[in-house]
């Protein structure tokens, strides 16, 4: 037993089932607290057969923050110095000047009586050192600060061994300030953790002190009991086929039936973003050489995986199917299947003529013979160039697309698990900003948003709501990029697509901000969802004919020059360009289409801003920019390119959303 720790894993039974237990140690059983255990005159004290006296874990964290640290290359948090032990004054010391600060928590931790053993809630419970909801056994409040905590976890040692991982060195580390996952759940950790820094292992708090069963009788997955097996490193595992060196392994001697423990409760059936129908788990798999529908790698047929029983040829890999990106995380076994109902974006008047939801009057359906810069659809906020669009009938200037007007108002998509709506985006949409960031592009615009409503509701996305663009929401699995000879696919993981450089941008993760990516599965090429919904062809309004999207590698067979700003088309090649094979006219993409490209005249967006003196709220005026004289931008100083600008208080002209951003204006 490590010497700073109030408890330890022991032998107990839950339900009549044998556990090893994470137990706080009585003061007669931990020498750190006899030791502690002086009265103020400083004698013994008595009864020492009480739970030890825990200090908050919040301050536990504050105290980190006075010591000084180096930060691990590859860690943006640091490990704790401060034991749970609540110091209590002894003869001849003074407590430590942590104790004496004025955000100290002066009194050890009491039980929490009115929760325990219920079923907590986000409402009334969430424990402020692993800041999960997860149900313990019971609960712990601190009278000083009003945090409550997990009694597993509350007695975190600064060091330990797991029984699950006994070669591991854990130690306990402060809340991440990136994105982290546990080693174990795969779940993001958001509070205190443990961490091997040796074998990048991390644990979040809760996991690491859950009761461990000795057997588990789950007859859904097997039908006879499974046992704890430690040497697990090297069995793969017969429902996701994988060796994981981390995740808890049980056996049944009797079958050589090999499960990870989390396997054990997979669900059965399921419905996932990448296949329009149920899938169900099945431990055998028909002869055949099968890929999977998620990652696009080999299915094993002498390992479990999920299959659709309408669909002969598809499965998909157990832990594939699983992915917090790919299912909604409802098990559907022995629920029925309900009958979609598909709502029409419009009414037909009559021959050609509709009534769309997103606006009010009637739209005619028209062909585009002439390319005309101003006209704009609305939906996706890209001009006309070829083909129908519908117009308003009483020269109304609202236009749309007419793929863009047959958009469905309800869709699923690859990228997110649950259903999307459409919606308009108006100057009071989104706390009133007027704009989204789509979460495929990273491009913020004022067209059509696709929205998931239903995933704010999970406590640990912190409220936020899956949102994509109209053109980004086209993108469906294989993709027929026109730039590439093969199909593209969602085929890369999360790990995989951080790591990923897109083929034509070359932007990195911290560049690109997290542009969702398509990969081939032939060959090596990637491509950012940025890139890969750039119109293939264009229109530009000095040209007859179409500009064609060329990658940067390909710059030396045309003009050196863009025809609008006049600098060198390698000044910005990496990103591509487009260009007319018969007229020689070249222009660099933000040249062509604008830095902000979905964003439309006549809008307006909210900025909130903060500056050294208050938070405040910038107002943007979008117009477009089509003065004899182009104006000056008001942060960059140059002359204002781009289709639109950006007017504020109607004394600043910006010419990107970009340089909006640098100018503070208290007045």
């Amino acid at each position: 037993m490590n010497s700073n720790s109030v408890g330890e894993f022991r032998e107990g039974e839950i339900d009549g089932n044998p556990f090893l237990i994470y137990t706080l140690l009585s003061q007669t059983e931990n020498p750190s607290s006899r030791e502690a255990a002086v009265d103020s005159d400083g004698g013994t004290v008595d009864d020492l057969s009480v739970e030890p006296l825990i200090l908050c874990p919040t301050l536990r964290l504050k105290v980190k923050n006075l010591k000084p640290y180096t930060s691990d290359s590859d860690r943006s948090f640091f490990p704790l110095v401060v034991s749970s032990h609540f110091p209590t004054i002894q003869s001849g010391h003074q407590q430590p000047e942590y104790m004496l600060q004025s955000y100290s928590c002066k009194l050890p931790l009491l039980p929490l009586f009115w929760c325990d053993n219920k079923n907590p809630n986000i409402y009334d419970f969430i424990c402020r050192a692993c800041t999960t909801i997860e149900q313990g056994t019971s609960y712990y409040v601190c009278v000083t600060c009003g945090d409550q905590f997990h009694k597993e976890c509350v007695g975190a040692p600064l060091e330990f061994k797991h029984p699950f991982y006994p070669s591991l060195s854990l130690q306990l580390y402060s809340p991440p300030s990136g994105r982290v996952l546990c080693s174990c759940c795969q779940k993001p950790i958001y509070g205190m953790n443990y961490y091997c820094p040796t074998s990048n292992f991390t644990l979040h708090l809760f996991c690491a002190f859950k009761p461990i069963p000795f057997v588990i009788d789950h007859p859904k997955r097997h039908p006879h009991p499974l046992t704890f097996f430690p040497k697990q490193s090297f069995l793969p595992c017969h429902v996701c086929s994988l060796i994981k060196k981390f995740i808890p392994t049980y056996i049944c001697i009797r079958c050589a039936f090999v499960v990870h423990q989390d396997c054990i409760y997979f669900p059965y059936v399921i419905k996932i973003s990448r296949h329009h129908h149920r899938i169900s788990y099945t431990s055998s798999l028909s002869s055949g050489k099968w890929s999977c529908g998620v990652c696009r790698q080999e299915v094993d047929n002498d390992y479990g995986a999920y299959s659709c029983n309408k669909c002969d040829d598809y499965f998909v890999h157990s832990r594939c199917a699983l992915r917090r990106d790919i299912w909604d995380g409802i098990e559907l076994e022995g629920v029925p299947e309900e009958l979609e109902i598909i709502v029409e974006p419009f009414i037909t008047i009559s021959d050609g003529i509709i009534l769309h939801f997103s606006h009010g009057h009637h739209l005619k359906l028209d062909t585009s013979k002439a390319y005309d810069e101003n006209k704009l659809c609305q939906a996706c906020t890209l001009p006309i160039y070829e083909g129908g669009y519908y117009s308003g009938v009483d020269e109304c200037d609202f236009i749309l697309h007419e793929a863009c007007a047959n958009a469905p108002c309800k869709k699923y998509h690859a990228l997110n698990p649950y259903p999307l709506t459409l919606k308009v985006v108006t100057n009071e949409y989104h706390d009133n900003k007027g704009r989204f960031r789509c979460d495929a592009c990273q491009r913020e615009s004022c067209g059509f948003v696709y929205v998931d409503d239903f995933r704010g509701c999970y406590a640990d996305t912190k409220d936020y709501k899956f949102k994509i663009d109209i053109r980004c929401a086209s993108v469906s699995e294989p993709f027929d990029y026109l730039g590439h000879e093969h199909p593209l696919y969602l085929a890369l993981n999360p790990e995989e697509e951080e790591s990923a450089i897109c083929h034509i941008c070359q932007e990195s993760k911290d560049e690109s901000f997290s542009c969702k990516k398509l990969n081939c599965i032939e060959c090596d090429f990637v491509i950012c969802f940025k890139c890969a919904t750039l119109p293939y062809k264009a229109r530009y309004q000095h040209d007859k004919h179409f500009l064609k999207f060329y990658e940067a590698k390909e710059a030396n067979d045309h003009s050196e020059w863009c025809d609008v700003c006049e600098r060198r088309i390698a000044d910005l090649r990496k990103k591509g360009f487009y260009s007319c094979d018969d007229c020689c006219t070249t222009l660099h993409i933000d040249c062509l289409l604008g830095e902000d490209m979905y964003m439309k005249p006549g809008h307006t967006i909210m900025y909130n801003m903060t500056g050294s003196r208050k938070h405040y709220q910038k107002k943007l005026h979008i117009h477009s920019n089509n003065t004899l004289s182009r104006p000056f931008c008001s942060e960059c100083g140059e002359r204002c390119r781009q289709k639109i600008v950006f007017e504020y208080k109607e004394k600043y002209i910006f010419c990107a959303v970009s340089c909006q951003k640098l100018v503070i204006d208290y007045s």
